[in-house]
């Protein structure tokens, strides 16, 4: 499943990384983290329950703003 993405500088010297559907974002070091933080949050968000897991290439990123 692809999310639209956007990532920006903060003002800290950080990257943050969000989306729209869901809504969410996360903070990292670098933009890689940032991202990979955003992946792991998606994932958490669609799982139904903690019995069920969702693959690591089940969410793909598309990064359409920022960086």
């Amino acid at each position: 499943m692809r999310f639209d993405v956007a990532v920006h500088a903060a003002g800290d010297g950080g990257y943050i990384a969000s989306c729209d559907n869901p809504q969410c974002s996360s903070r990292g070091l670098s933009p890689s983290n940032a991202l990979d933080s955003l992946r792991e949050e998606i994932r958490y968000r669609l799982e139904l329950c903690p019995c069920t897991s969702v693959g690591d290439s089940y969410v793909e990123l598309d990064v359409v703003s920022g960086l």
